[in-house]
């Protein structure tokens, strides 16, 4: 369970960096539209990390290797994923919708 820490821990400054510090940051919604797509990002980095590390510790027969391979592309990821919740929830270029 402790490989699980590593990304998990990485996930929360690359997702607000990818919110606020990419082109996303002009993209704006309800705070319940803006957090669902945030949360389908997280869940959906996981998804992409699992099958990742489960690939790379087939290839490479290292547990660590497996970690650090799977962590850095799924963290590459994020900007993309976080776009495509955005697009999912209806969260759209502009300014903040009120509630």
């Amino acid at each position: 369970m402790l490989k699980y820490l590593v990304p998990f821990v990485l996930i929360w400054p690359i997702l607000a960096l990818a919110a606020e510090a990419s082109p996303l940051r002009r993209y704006r919604g309800t705070p319940a539209r803006e957090l669902l797509a945030m949360a389908f990002c997280f869940v959906a980095y996981f998804i992409v990390w699992i099958a990742l590390h489960r690939v790379g510790r087939g290839l490479t027969g290292s547990e660590a290797a497996a970690i650090v391979a799977s962590t850095v592309l799924s963290l590459l990821a994020v900007t993309p994923l976080l776009a495509l919740g955005y697009k999912i929830f209806g969260v759209k270029p502009g300014e903040a919708e009120s509630p």
